[in-house]
């Protein structure tokens, strides 16, 4: 069983705002300054229906007041409209071409609109109207390393760090590159000093249990998730991360429980159906398993251990017709999985295509050497079915 891992990246949503101090109005608003005090006063609340109603009417009023259209983006974006906060903030660029925080907040809606180049260009235009802001560097740092700009991305929170040495989202985005690389004491060490500034943040006890977990640590990274999990329990990473560590300790039923809270909390996962898949079926649960591995290939075609497993399960059911076409779809996915060729070319051999059981058992035991041991009856079979043909 492959466990799957998953890192949490951080971004900060929240926009840099530009609030002139405001005297709330007391009366009906009349004025754009008064509607746009109002929406100030709900959109400190929480009321953000409220504040976008008060910032289009102020922006209606005045379709130059730059505040207006820069807090409406704010609002939309924390809204989810990230077309539309992109649009705001574009405005309030056109008004005040001068200001870097609509270029730094037009930046982190286009990365959290999968704009990632220009997201990108706006950071630099921040970066050259103003140097000294280190969140500028960070942001920018986490865009290219979405666009797979990793050393950029290093330069970057390295930036970060130089200007705010206790930067916490730097520190942390920068162990979470450099676990992606395989650095993993320079992970460590990035992990343990965001904790240490900031021991209330569930992303550096998540990504420090994954760390420990590969180091063999197994206890350690159970701690971590276990501390991720009280600090976010609205998290499901933490849960998914808990509940495959205690897969690993052969604690299936807490397994199961932090897997059914994970999909609970985000139901698009199909790591979170395959890993609760291979839970069910070690409580022998076949019928719950196989409605888990479908949920998932349903959720994500593209998940090749969703097909490696429920062909596996499917072996298990005496469906080798149906097993033998997950493993194929599985290497169609991803011609790097091992166990797929290894079981594909069992399945083969029991059904007599010794040639392409041949290539395949080839096949895994080039991926995975260590396979070899453990498929040498197979070839041996083969070779006894090959010697006897020539006889």
């Amino acid at each position: 069983m492959k466990i799957s891992r998953r890192l949490s990246l951080f971004l900060l949503l929240a926009a840099l705002t530009l609030c002139a101090p405001a005297t709330f109005a007391q009366k009906a608003p009349r004025t754009p300054e008064d509607f746009y005090n109002r929406g100030l006063e709900r959109h400190a609340k929480g009321d953000l229906d409220g504040a976008l109603a008060d910032y289009d009417e102020a922006a209606r009023r005045d379709p130059k007041m730059h505040d207006a259209f820069n807090n409406r983006a704010n609002v939309r974006m924390a809204k989810g409209d990230m077309a539309g906060a992109i649009a705001d903030y574009t405005q309030a660029i056109a008004i005040n071409p001068r200001d870097f925080m609509g270029y730094y907040n037009r930046g982190v809606a286009r990365l959290n609109n999968a704009e990632y180049d220009a997201a990108v260009a706006d950071f630099d235009t921040a970066v050259k109207m103003n140097a000294g802001v280190s969140m500028i560097y960070n942001n920018r740092g986490y865009a290219k390393q979405l666009k797979g700009d990793l050393e950029g991305a290093l330069a970057d929170y390295n930036k970060a760090l130089e200007i705010t040495p206790q930067h916490v989202l730097a520190l942390y985005n920068r162990g979470s590159l450099r676990q992606t690389k395989g650095e993993l004491d320079a992970a460590l060490a990035d992990f343990n000093s965001a904790i240490e500034i900031n021991p209330q943040f569930a992303g550096s006890y998540n990504n420090r249990g994954v760390l420990r977990r590969e180091r063999g640590d197994v206890r350690g990274a159970l701690a971590d998730f276990t501390k991720a999990v009280e600090l976010a329990p609205e998290e499901a990473d933490g849960y998914f991360n808990r509940g495959t560590t205690y897969q690993t300790l052969g604690e299936t039923d807490k397994a199961l429980a932090d897997f059914d809270r994970a999909i609970a909390l985000n139901p698009q996962s199909s790591e979170a159906y395959v890993q609760r898949g291979v839970s069910r079926q070690a409580k022998k649960d076949s019928a719950g398993a196989l409605a888990d591995f479908d949920r998932a290939v349903e959720l994500n075609a593209a998940d090749a251990l969703a097909y490696v497993n429920r062909g596996l399960l499917r072996i298990e059911r005496g469906e080798a017709d149906a097993a033998l076409k997950d493993f194929t779809q599985a290497i169609a996915i991803n011609p790097g999985i091992a166990t797929a060729y290894a079981n594909r070319g069992v399945l083969r051999l029991q059904k007599g295509q010794d040639s392409l059981a041949e290539q395949d058992i080839a096949e895994a035991i080039r991926l995975d050497p260590a396979l070899k041991a453990s498929l040498e009856k197979y070839l041996e079979e083969m070779k006894k079915r090959h010697a006897k043909a020539l006889r």
